[in-house]
């Protein structure tokens, strides 16, 4: 019953949102748009996304050892398959999924890689939110004073002030496990003990490998390293939006992109599968709001962003998922498997 009940509620959110989404549309209108897409800007937007992939997975191996970090293949092959059951399921399971692949083909533990891939939803984090308060302080006067957007301009104050109450709070909760390491292991040991006791040891190596990330402050070199490569795959992740405008020959200046990303993040937290509706009403909002796009072109570039953000991780993660002779019960069984394995391991 649980599941049928989850199953839906997602459906329902999926329709309602694909309907808001499309409502006042063409869709004749949209689809004569969506065909004057230049197809070299076109690709050119498609391995810029793909290149983010290739920033995550060289960023992945230093977080997990910077010293002998796990092979290449091996962290790239999980973190496509991974990345692909993220946008195909309503839920970010590719971040339980990408630990327990790399761990069957590494020596890295289970628990060691989920807790490096904390860490990067942290600077991933860090990244969109500096973009955004960024992009709100440089048109802060643009927006503010245009009758058109001033009404809506609340919005964006709102989501800055937002935006850097978050941020305060994870640079204390960051310091707070570098400087107060000893302390905060205590209090985690101590939650550890309302967790059932076949899984306290993986509670705790998962934030043992959390926090040893953290060290890495201690190593200039690679912590400078770490940051250009989230600052590559922000890069990229930006840079594709913009290359998707100019296919349709619609140009905005780069920087929108930041706006675009901060918002559309909200719409992928609606669990619909891949984000499906929720991501595009998100996107629509800023087009049609703060750049007067109509609503056909805002549908057509909304749908555009989607085919680009998914497309090749959708199909690198396919590709690798068949070549390796996978199937969906692997995905599914696999964090579990891991767990166990670990649990064996440690008793």
């Amino acid at each position: 019953m649980k599941r049928i009940l989850h199953i839906t509620i997602v459906a329902v959110l999926t329709i309602f949102f694909i309907w808001f989404f499309l409502h006042n549309s063409n869709l004749g209108d949209v689809w004569s748009i969506i065909r004057t897409t230049n197809p070299f800007w076109l690709v050119v937007a498609l391995l810029v996304n793909f290149s983010a992939l290739l920033f995550r997975t060289w960023r992945w191996r230093l977080l997990i050892d910077s010293r002998h970090p796990p092979p290449f293949y091996p962290t790239f092959f999980a973190n496509a398959v991974g990345y692909m059951v993220s946008t195909v399921l309503p839920i970010r399971a590719g971040d339980v999924v990408r630990p327990a692949l790399l761990a069957r083909r590494t020596s890295v533990r289970f628990s060691s890689a989920l807790g490096t891939a904390l860490t990067e939803r942290i600077l991933d984090l860090y990244a969109l939110l500096l973009l955004f308060i960024y992009f709100v302080v440089t048109h802060w006067n643009g927006f503010a004073s245009d009758p058109d957007t001033a009404r809506s301009f609340f919005i964006m104050k709102s989501g800055a002030i937002g935006a850097a109450i978050v941020l305060g709070a994870m640079t204390i909760f960051v310091l707070s496990m570098y400087f107060y390491r000893g302390s905060v292991r205590r209090v985690h040991e101590w939650l550890g003990r309302f967790v059932p006791a076949r899984f306290r040891p993986a509670w705790m190596h998962f934030y043992d490998a959390f926090t040893q990330t953290l060290r890495l402050a201690n190593e200039p070199g690679t912590a400078v390293r770490v940051l250009l490569h989230t600052a590559g795959i922000w890069f990229c992740l930006n840079a594709q939006f913009w290359l998707v405008l100019v296919a349709l020959r619609r140009r905005l200046p780069f920087d929108s992109a930041f706006f675009i990303s901060g918002v559309s993040t909200v719409g992928l937290a609606i669990p619909t599968p891949g984000g499906v509706g929720g991501f595009h009403k998100a996107c629509q909002f800023v087009l049609t709001t703060f750049y007067h796009f109509g609503v056909d072109l805002s549908v057509a570039v909304a749908v555009m962003f989607h085919i680009v953000g998914t497309l090749p991780i959708l199909v690198t993660g396919l590709l690798l998922f068949a070549h390796a002779g996978l199937h969906w019960r692997d995905v599914k069984t696999q964090p579990a498997a891991e767990q166990a394995a670990e649990e064996a391991g440690s008793e």
